[in-house]
């Protein structure tokens, strides 16, 4: 990297992803299904996560702060149980801006997580959301078709199969780690993992 690169600013999240059977799950459905649905910009596979807090724009030199605290967070957590949700959309629902996947918290682990990771960002000057919080997977951004969007008569995101006795197999997972990505725009995939952290709290 030159050093007009190493001085720019990076912009950050920190996030859950997916395991990689349930990203798979939802890049088939996109392929099945992206033709009847005219969205601008549809989430490539290795970019499905959960935002757990966005930062914004970070000098790289505040990096290795941020990641010291995440690391800290880490060892105090236990990994938790998560569920894929209903979709659901931000915006019109005719038009809507972001289509999205619900995500079910099942003991609150991903509330509690969001409430260290927000509390020890603020200490780094980083400023908490005012709106509540709300985990969910962006599907697609910016719907552009010429008919109006019907979130009721689309296909469900997480078909089940014969093959999947149980019918929620792969609809919930262990969380057991969480990313502090940067943003490539206009790239594909555009989010790169700058650290991991895993949760072994015992």
């Amino acid at each position: 990297m030159d050093k007009e690169n190493k001085e720019r600013p990076l912009r950050l999240f920190i996030a859950v992803r997916l395991p990689d059977e349930l990203k798979s799950v939802l890049e088939r459905w996109r392929e099945a299904h992206q033709h009847l649905y005219p969205f601008k910009k549809w989430t490539h596979r290795e970019d499905y996560h959960i935002t757990v807090q966005f930062l914004g724009d970070v000098e790289p030199e505040r990096v290795p702060a941020i990641a010291e605290k995440l690391k800290s967070i880490a060892s105090q957590f236990r990994p938790f149980e998560l569920g894929f949700g209903k979709a659901g959309v931000f915006g019109a629902e005719a038009s809507p801006r972001v289509l999205w996947a619900g995500v079910i918290d099942y003991k609150n682990g991903l509330a509690e997580l969001q409430e260290k990771v927000t509390d020890a960002m603020e200490t780094l000057g980083f400023a908490k959301e005012s709106r509540p919080y709300r985990p969910h997977i962006t599907i697609a951004r910016k719907y552009a078709g010429n008919q109006g969007f019907q979130l009721a008569s689309m296909p469900p995101l997480l078909q089940q199969t014969a093959a999947s006795e149980q019918g929620d197999d792969m609809a919930t997972w262990i969380a057991d780690e969480f990313v502090l990505f940067s943003t490539h725009l206009h790239e594909k995939p555009m989010y790169e993992i700058l650290e991991s952290f895993r949760m072994e709290y015992s």
